[in-house]
């Protein structure tokens, strides 16, 4: 496989490379890891704060992208951009939870907004999106009751 250059346009596609998600979900789980560790919550609003930028800005500027995806294989596999939208929500809802219950002295759940978390990244990083499957579901739930109120 050919190695991506440095100077990659990050532009605004429909789909995304694979190797995007992956710098993007590995900055995620590393800021995790560092917030568990040292039992510093704060470091939760950094992450918080590019997926943020990057559900607003876009992927060019998600700094997670920028910091690892060159240290990454590039990808020809792709997810789709609504996923990712799906994915990022997702994300930022767990992250912000976490760190809210944490400000609040609610620690045990913000360790299970923080777990939830955990576990979607780390399932996403060894091949199963449990969010896709999750936008999946609800699509399929909207389609229905749509079918049922036609009927």
């Amino acid at each position: 496989m050919k190695r991506q250059p440095s100077t990659t346009i990050y532009s605004c596609a429909i789909s995304v490379p694979m190797h995007w998600v992956r710098a993007n979900q590995l900055g995620i789980l590393l800021s995790i890891i560092v917030t568990v560790v040292t039992q510093q919550y704060w470091v939760l609003a950094i992450p918080l704060a590019v997926q943020l930028i990057s559900r607003q800005f876009g992927i060019k500027y998600n700094a997670f992208v920028r910091l690892f995806a060159p240290w990454l294989p590039a990808s020809e596999h792709t997810e789709e951009r609504v996923l990712l939208r799906f994915n990022n929500l997702l994300a930022i809802l767990f992250m912000s939870g976490s760190l809210i219950t944490f400000a609040l002295g609610a620690a045990v759940i913000g360790y299970i907004f923080l777990g939830m978390l955990t576990i979607a990244v780390v399932m996403a990083l060894s091949g199963f999106c449990l969010g896709c499957f999750m936008y999946f579901q609800w699509r399929q739930f909207l389609a229905r009751r749509r079918m049922n109120q036609k009927a």
